[in-house]
């Protein structure tokens, strides 16, 4: 993993972190647990938690195209709210992990976090029980470390863009433990890290075991930038109450949109950040700088011991070994499709945020549909310029000294289009 921002937890509470660069705001999310869910929101290994920000959830019985691509692995999988269950390890099985779901990433040198263990795809790093795969941790002297352990990834496998992403698992105990569940951009179209982004749906260190982060990096925010950080309650006090993340399954999970990322625990929302053009810092930047999030990224499990951030209090030598175990695996994706009857809303509100010589930053209120927006097309004086998922675009190369027409159109996932909002760009 790319190095992480050491956040400053406050006590006892459900906090998450919005990072204000300037203008622009980036979150972090991050949850203590030391309470436990007063409801019985609880899940097993094939039943779907309430992934809303509802305190009440509907089973959806629904039939579309979308539920003939269910894997037969995942078929067991209870529809709650719409969400369909489109890929999933159940670890139903024994041995190494299905590879083809999963690749292990091998070596050491902890890939830019200054890791202390070495990576391996050993059956004693990494194994499938039938029931659950476990990740172990060891003290023990491998190719120039001293530590081993295993990551996993489903690059060169699968690819995801948006949906819902859930693990149930229990966390490795220790001081100088760093597990996480995450996820990757595919191809860094926007430049290395952190200019493609990275997605943290789940991370934990052992100095800290009553806390659990859910975290983004962009290029605007990351952890090497020296960028402030500030805290806000997200849930009230008594909400939790003597949660063990140590010795107890519980559900760490996001839902990915097209301009949004909500974090869960136990079905419950814990944060969420956004595409927000209003606070970026430079209308000069591209959306890309805030939000890389609208590309394919492929998931991460790995238990790393050590590094800038898990071993920052140092490494326990007596914890050894220890185990990541992990239940379940899950995406789900929603179907906009097959009951999309009706076009998406225009687009409105046209905002020209900066025009700088030939570049401009244009926003607008996004459209609104029965279903989803999937994007929307910017025309510049009649010829397509660009595709946007989010509600504003960095125009460049305009023609100078000239009024310049622009059309915005949205689309949805069923290929309506709404009608053009129309505005003028002078240069």
């Amino acid at each position: 993993m790319p190095r992480k921002l050491l956040l400053l937890i406050l006590s006892l509470i459900t906090v998450f972190t919005v990072v204000a660069c300037d203008d622009t705001i980036t979150l972090t999310t991050t949850l203590s647990l030391s309470e436990s869910t007063t409801s019985d929101t609880t899940t097993d290994s094939t039943t779907t938690t309430t992934t809303t920000t509802s305190s009440t959830t509907t089973t959806t019985v629904i039939t579309t195209q979308l539920l003939d691509l269910i894997p037969d692995e995942c078929s067991e999988i209870e529809i709650v709210d719409g969400w369909i269950p489109t890929w999933c390890d159940e670890f139903k099985y024994e041995g190494v992990v299905d590879p083809a779901k999963w690749r292990h990433q091998n070596g050491g040198g902890g890939f830019g976090n200054n890791e202390a263990q070495y990576y391996t795809s050993r059956s004693e790093n990494a194994y499938v029980d039938g029931e659950y795969l476990t990740i172990t941790a060891l003290k023990e002297s491998y190719s120039g470390y001293q530590y081993t352990s295993s990551k996993i990834w489903t690059q060169g496998v699968e690819n995801f863009k948006y949906g819902k992403f859930e693990m149930r698992a229990k966390l490795p105990a220790g001081r100088g433990t760093w597990p996480a569940f995450w996820m990757m951009p595919t191809i860094s179209k926007y430049g290395g890290w952190p200019k493609s982004g990275e997605i943290d749906i789940m991370e934990h260190v052992g100095y800290d075991p009553n806390v659990v982060h859910g975290n983004t990096h962009t290029e605007r925010f990351n952890s090497t930038n020296g960028r402030g950080a500030s805290t806000n309650s997200l849930l009230n006090n008594g909400t939790f109450t003597q949660i063990d993340v140590l010795n107890e399954f519980h559900t760490y999970g996001i839902i990915w949109s097209e301009t949004r990322i909500e974090w869960f625990f136990d079905g419950y929302s814990i944060g969420s950040m956004g595409y927000t053009p209003n606070l970026n810092q430079s209308f000069l930047l591209p959306t890309s700088v805030d939000w890389p999030f609208d590309q394919s990224f492929y998931l991460i499990l790995n238990l790393a011991i050590g590094g800038d951030w898990g071993g920052a209090q140092g490494i326990d030598n007596t914890i050894f070994p220890t185990k990541f175990v992990i239940d379940y695996v899950r995406v789900f994706q929603q179907d906009y499709i097959s009951d999309d009857t009706e076009r998406p809303s225009i687009p409105t509100s046209p905002q020209i945020l900066s025009v700088v010589d030939r570049t401009a930053y244009l926003t607008w209120k996004p459209s609104t549909d029965d279903n989803a927006i999937k994007r929307y097309a910017v025309y510049v004086n009649g010829n397509l310029k660009a595709y946007t998922s989010v509600y504003g675009i960095q125009l460049v190369g305009l023609p100078a000294n000239s009024e310049n027409y622009i059309m915005v159109i949205a689309e949805d996932y069923a290929g309506n289009l709404s009608d053009p909002m129309e505005t003028i760009i002078r240069t």
